[in-house]
């Protein structure tokens, strides 16, 4: 099921069914950034946030859980903003952050805060995730590609037992089985990821930036938090599409999606039906 809806998110949450979706992933928009499609005084976001938080928390099944991409901004160099920390805490105490989450932007260029006045490259965004303790998520469904060299060294370990140490204790005393940590890897498939997500925002195929959208989220994120925290034929949303990348890892993944987006002009909502379209024309569901 793919429910796309044109119009202000605000006016159209109220008409969405209770306890409907799985998971809600969304970048919204940021406060005090000027984009082609509207600006925000921080008061202004947070009565738009915590009217959509609290839509979001009706219409989440009772183990769904939501995450917000968003991006801390600074009220001038060397001074930043705190909205996004305040965020945080509100969500902390009035809601439940299940962990911190963070999306590393490992492509990021840096800007003239970094080359010209000597701080760091601003790469990383937060993946708030709020839900309760228990919410629903598949760790095996979202494992990291194992490195070569851990799968190295379990060769090496198999055929010459003698050369690794089968227990190695870290400096704080804490014991660590290295054969059980190997063997756990192979048979899992993957590795524990971490909670800085380190994805590329580039490229045709990672970003909805190419359609004309100005602040594109990588599809490789929102296939990874999909996968996570949505359960095989459950349905996610996304309350600001945009150009729709979320709506096309839902597909990809064999989920139901319902997108809102009240822009109608290229690089919006007429461009996430149409990419969204494309991708269920070429979706092949697995054979087993």
């Amino acid at each position: 099921m793919i429910d796309l809806r044109l119009g202000d998110c605000l006016d159209i949450l109220p008409t969405i069914a209770s306890e409907s979706v799985d998971a809600a992933i969304m970048d919204p928009p940021y406060p005090h950034i000027k984009r082609d499609y509207g600006y925000w005084t921080t008061e202004e976001w947070w009565a738009m946030m915590m009217t959509v938080c609290a839509e979001t928390r009706r219409i989440l099944k009772p183990a769904g859980s939501a995450v917000f991409i968003l991006q801390p901004n600074s009220e001038h160099v060397g001074q930043m903003r705190g909205w996004l920390w305040e965020f945080m805490a509100w969500v902390c105490r009035e809601w439940n952050m299940v962990q911190d989450a963070w999306w590393w932007n490992i492509t990021t260029v840096p800007t003239g805060g970094a080359t010209q006045h000597g701080l760091m490259r601003a790469s990383v965004k937060a993946c708030v995730w709020a839900g309760v303790p228990e919410c629903y998520r598949n760790q095996s469904a979202a494992l990291w590609k194992e490195s070569m060299q851990a799968r190295y060294r379990r060769t090496v370990r198999r055929a010459s037992p003698e050369i690794y140490d089968k227990v190695r204790t870290t400096p704080s005393g804490q014991s660590q089985n290295l054969y059980t940590m190997q063997d756990a890897a192979e048979r899992r498939g993957g590795v524990t990821p971490y909670n800085l997500l380190p994805f590329p925002n580039c490229g045709p195929k990672c970003s909805g930036s190419i359609t004309g959208h100005g602040a594109g989220t990588p599809l490789e994120l929102v296939d990874w938090w999909v996968r996570y925290i949505c359960p095989p034929g459950g349905t996610v949303a996304d309350w600001f599409m945009g150009s729709g990348t979320m709506g096309i890892a839902a597909v990809q993944n064999g989920r139901s999606f319902i997108g809102i987006e009240k822009e109608d002009r290229p690089g919006f909502y007429p461009t996430a039906v149409e990419r969204i379209e494309a991708a269920r024309a070429s979706y092949q569901p697995p054979l087993f």
